[in-house]
This record gives C-alpha cells, sequence and structure tokens, in this order.
C-alpha cells in the first residue's frame, strides 16, 4: 500500500510570489526562443496553483498543467541519453519538477515520461526546494513501472532532505512496501516500525499499521499481524471530502499489483472477527475475509506471486471456520410466498 499525497513546505514556497524566478533574459532568449514561452506556462500554472491554493498537484490539475504545456509547445521531453542537464537554468529544471509530477500524478500512464524528465530535474537542480518532492515522484513512477532498486533509492533521497515528521512517516511506509514487495521483509518491518513514531495524522498512523500487520503475517507472525491489524481498524479517520471507513478506502491511496488490497482487507476482516463480540457478527467478518482471501488467491496464483500460497493456508483455514460456525448457528429460514402473492 502507498500514499500519494506528500505536502511540502518547499512547494509551498516554490508558489509564493517572491518565489518565481525572474523571467529569461535577452541572451538566453536568443539562444533558446522557447524559453520566454516556457516562463510564461511556468508562471502561470504556479499562480493557478497559489491562488486556489492546492499543496499538490491531484489528477486533473495535472492533465490541465500538461494540456496547458502541450498547447504552448513548451511540454519537455525525454532527454537522450547521455545529454548534459547542467546548462539547464533554474527556471527549466522547475518546470522540469512540475511537468514530472504532473505527469505522474495525472494517472494516464506517463510514468517513463515523468521518470526521465524527473531525473532531469534531480540532476539540473539538486538542491531546489522541490527536490524532496521530486523525489518522492521519482519514486511513486519508478515503482509503477517496477524499478524496486530505483524506487528504493529515491525514497532514501526523499528521507534525506524531508524534516516533517509526518511526511517522513508516509515515505517510511512507501518505503517499507516497497522493500516487502522485494522479498526484503525484515527491512520491511523495520522501517514500518520506525513509521508509527513518527505518523501524526491517523489515516498515517493507520496505514503503517496496516503494511506491518502484513509484513508480519508475511513472516509467519500471524497473532502480531491481527494485532497490528487491529490496531489499524480501530484509528478513527478526521473527517475528509471522502467519508470512507478505512484508509485503504482514501483516494490517495494505491496498491501494485492492484490485487495486493484484499491481503490487507483479508487481515483486517480477521482482526474483526477476533474481537467480534457474538457469534453472527464473527459469521459476517469471517465471510468478508473469505471473499477477500479469494479475491487475492486468484490473481496472487495465476502472478506466481510469493504470497499467493500462505494466502491459500489462510483462505482454508477462513473456510473451515466460517463452516464449523455455520453448523453451529440456526439456519436462517427463506420465506416461502403465498400462493395470494402470484402476480397473474
Amino acid at each position: 500500500m502507498k500514499s500519494a499525497p506528500f505536502v511540502v513546505a518547499a512547494l509551498t514556497l516554490a508558489l509564493l510570489p517572491g518565489a518565481a524566478q525572474a523571467d529569461p533574459n535577452l541572451w538566453q532568449r536568443a539562444r533558446e526562443p522557447a524559453a520566454a514561452e516556457q516562463q510564461k506556462v511556468l508562471n502561470r500554472m504556479e499562480r493557478i496553483l497559489g491562488s486556489i491554493g492546492l499543496p499538490e498537484l491531484d489528477p486533473e490539475m495535472s492533465a490541465a498543467a500538461i494540456a496547458m504545456s502541450a498547447l504552448s509547445q513548451t511540454l519537455p521531453t525525454c532527454p537522450a541519453k547521455g545529454d548534459a542537464a547542467s546548462n539547464r537554468s533554474a527556471s527549466q529544471a522547475r518546470f522540469d519538477y512540475l511537468i514530472g509530477g504532473a505527469l505522474y500524478a495525472s494517472r494516464t500512464n506517463r510514468e517513463a515520461d515523468a521518470r526521465c524528465i524527473l531525473e532531469r530535474a534531480l540532476q539540473s537542480a539538486p538542491d531546489s526546494p522541490l527536490a524532496a518532492e521530486g523525489w518522492f515522484h521519482l519514486a511513486l513512477a519508478t515503482g509503477q513501472l517496477g524499478d524496486r532498486s530505483a524506487e528504493r533509492r529515491a525514497y532514501l533521497h526523499a528521507l534525506a532532505l524531508t524534516w516533517e515528521p509526518d511526511i517522513r512517516a508516509v515515505l517510511r511506509v512507501n518505503l517499507a512496501e516497497s522493500e516487502m514487495g522485494s522479498g526484503d521483509l525484515k527491512a520491511a518491518l523495520r522501517d514500518y516500525r520506525l513509521a508509527l513514531p513518527e505518523a501524526q495524522q491517523p489515516d498515517t498512523l493507520s496505514a503503517a499499521y496496516f503494511g506491518l500487520a502484513v509484513a508480519l503475517d508475511r513472516s509467519g507472525d500471524l497473532p502480531s499481524s491481527l494485532e497490528a491489524a487491529r490496531n489499524a481498524i480501530l484509528i478513527p479517520l478526521s473527517p475528509t471530502l471522502f467519508p470512507v471507513a478505512s484508509v485503504l478506502d482514501l483516494p490517495g491511496t494505491f496498491f501494485s499489483p492492484s490485487y495486493e488490497i484484499h491481503y490487507y482487507r483479508a487481515l483486517a476482516a480477521m482482526a474483526a472477527a477476533r474481537q467480534a463480540k457474538d457469534d453472527l457478527s464473527r459469521r459476517d467478518a469471517l465471510a468478508d475475509a473469505e471473499e477477500h482471501w479469494t479475491a487475492y488467491v486468484v490473481p496472487a496464483e495465476a502472478d506466481h506471486a510469493p504470497w499467493a500460497p500462505r494466502a491459500r493456508l489462510h483462505q482454508a483455514r477462513i473456510e473451515r471456520e466460517l463452516s464449523a460456525l455455520n453448523a453451529k448457528l440456526p439456519k436462517i429460514a427463506t420465506p416461502t410466498p403465498d400462493a395470494g402473492d402470484d402476480v397473474l
């Protein structure tokens, strides 16, 4: 499970009126005619973001930024291998940071383009106030592309540049998920646990506990896993524009591969079954767990996922528990319609 929101003070600084870079001078315009037009587009996008108070690019704003850049013919292209990034101005680097992030956040399968443009931005302006978020977007893009090594490296760079505790916790949770995806459960457990004391927001803390629950289960410690899952589901979320029952349902939360969410939901349902106060509630929770284990096992086995065999064992165990509980509980009678209820 990864969380996408990343609100950094550096981005706010970049959107303040005094933070904008000066327009390209006469020599720069002569050397690169597109520089002035690119600066206009950059200023326009930053004014829009600043005026509506967005802390980050959402998919709609990202698509708008890309369209604005494309219409003005200033959309940056991926540099050829070996091209130097050192000769790009601060304004051009800032434009790369913004468009690179927008290409990722637009959710239009532009992760490869986002990666190469963000890599150029980070190479040309590594000390930019936008570098922390640049590394974060690069981590997300490379993770979607399946490059776990580059993803982990980018998260570590973002952590090195980030001091706000809750953002560090988000980065830790995402890093731990990447490590778990690479099979390094020891590192994943370490980073999930490091995220817990840094988490300041309920959704961040819940996400850390959910991730810890999955890593503990995959390490063979089901009792501790269910305790962590219990902690995750007991944390009340702050009111948002998106009323949801769990952090797993928040729009900024996503899973790679997508069926991973069912592993989290299955453990949450098993934890709920342990806490159920009566047999009917326990049966409902076990039925949810069975449903989610099945939803995980089918695609995971097709993908030859390493955790599919363990999920299959959980599925069989839940089926046995559910069958025994159903045999114990009274049958629910299905009402039979009266003959006079037939519609002629």
